[in-house]
């Protein structure tokens, strides 16, 4: 137990390579997900867990242990817990595998690119757009938050354990993976041209940066483009979980990945 508690700071889930995944949904997601090795899962002893988490569990066997309220809270990170929390094992890829991952060169492919995202809850957003939007991957970088953060798993809904996720330490690391995978790295920046406007390549690498200095930190010899959402002009910056979703929407839309998409405004590049 104390193991498992441990695991709300990042140093011991580095250390394990364990992390927590709390509340029902989640918890489910983790089970459906074959790349994601669940532990164990904690319920509390007053809570009917859901008959799907039950099956699934036991068909994985994942043992599932009763602990009384006291036990919960102190597992959950929530002022009122959901009543189940599992601990599942990392599950993150190397750039090197985006060439498996984002299979045939010739065909069209998204994967979002979180780079300095600080805030969980923006991060987890951002992955929940991604699965929504056909994104073949998620890329975190290292300096933003830990995608293993409990609030970005409960921000993510799930999708966190439905698209692949890759972790760099370098944006030249992650630079050339996407070049291997004929893949370019376009970033969404606040002053660049309307994304409706400009004509994307078949294949993208969408780079969403720091709430506050963007993609600052990324050389600029490492962005292929930069794409952008008109505003009015008195209204404030959007939100980063916001702003990213639309662009990768917009991205979606133009590459014919999503139903009802038009395909319009892509080269061959």
């Amino acid at each position: 137990m104390r193991a498992a508690r441990s695991l709300h700071l990042k140093k011991h889930r580095r250390e394990q390579r364990c992390f927590l995944v709390e509340g029902p949904t989640a918890v489910e997601a983790a089970l459906d997900a074959p790349a994601v090795t669940l532990e164990r899962i904690f319920v509390d002893d007053r809570v009917s867990l859901p008959a799907g988490i039950t099956a699934k569990a036991a068909a994985r066997r994942v043992d599932i242990l009763a602990v009384d309220d006291r036990t919960m809270h102190s597992l959950s990170e929530t002022r009122t817990p959901q009543g189940v929390v599992a601990v599942a094992h990392f599950f993150d890829q190397a750039p090197a595998k985006l060439v498996e991952i984002a299979g045939d060169a010739t065909r069209p492919c998204i994967i979002l690119v979180l780079h300095d995202v600080a805030d969980p809850g923006n991060a987890g957003t951002l992955m929940r757009s991604a699965e929504a939007f056909g994104a073949a991957a998620i890329c975190c970088g290292t300096g933003g938050v830990d995608p293993y953060n409990e609030k970005v798993a409960r921000a993510s809904l799930g999708s966190m354990f439905h698209v692949p996720l890759v972790c760099y330490d370098d944006v030249s690391e992650l630079r050339d993976a996407l070049v291997a995978s004929k893949i370019s790295l376009v970033a969404a920046e606040a002053s660049a041209p309307d994304v409706r406007s400009v004509t994307l390549p078949k294949r993208v690498a969408l780079l969403v940066g720091n709430e506050r200095h963007g993609v600052a930190g990324v050389p600029a010899d490492a962005i292929d483009a930069r794409i952008g959402i008109p505003q009015a002009a008195r209204a404030e910056s959007l939100n980063a979980a916001v702003a990213g979703s639309i662009v990768l929407y917009e991205i979606a839309r133009a590459l014919d990945v999503v139903p009802g998409s038009s395909g319009a405004r892509t080269s061959a590049t």
